[in-house]
C-alpha cells in the first residue's frame, strides 16, 4: 500500500464506511487474527467475515500471513505506524483521523 496520506480518500472513506469493517481494524488494533477469530469475536458467519476482509485489504489497511493451515490478518505496517503516537486507537489517515472507542 502506498502512503496513507497519498491513497485516494474516496477509497479509504468507503472501506471504513460500514460498522463491521470499522469492527474488524478495531479488532486487529489489539493483536493479527484468523477469520474464526473474528467470527467468534463478532459472532458472524465465516463468508460474512471474510467478504470485509476482502475490502480491508484492497484497500490497503489490513494484510494477511499464512501459518500452515490458517491465514491471519493484522494491520498493514503503514497503518499501524499511522496510529496515533499518544491515542494507539487513532487512525490518521492525512485528511482525517478515525477514533476507535472500547
Amino acid at each position: 500500500m502506498a502512503d496513507l496520506k497519498n491513497k485516494d480518500s474516496a477509497e479509504l472513506f468507503k472501506a471504513l464506511a460500514d460498522r463491521i469493517r470499522l469492527d474488524i481494524l478495531h479488532s486487529l488494533f489489539k493483536d493479527e487474527k484468523c477469520v474464526t477469530d473474528l467470527m467468534s469475536e463478532l459472532n458472524l458467519t465465516q463468508s460474512h467475515v471474510s467478504h470485509h476482509l476482502k475490502i480491508l485489504k484492497t484497500a490497503g489497511l489490513i494484510s494477511s500471513v499464512r501459518e500452515g493451515h490458517k491465514i491471519f490478518y493484522q494491520l498493514c505496517p503503514q497503518v499501524k505506524s499511522s496510529l496515533n503516537e499518544s491515542q494507539q486507537q487513532t487512525l490518521q489517515l492525512g485528511c482525517c483521523e478515525v477514533k476507535f472507542k472500547d
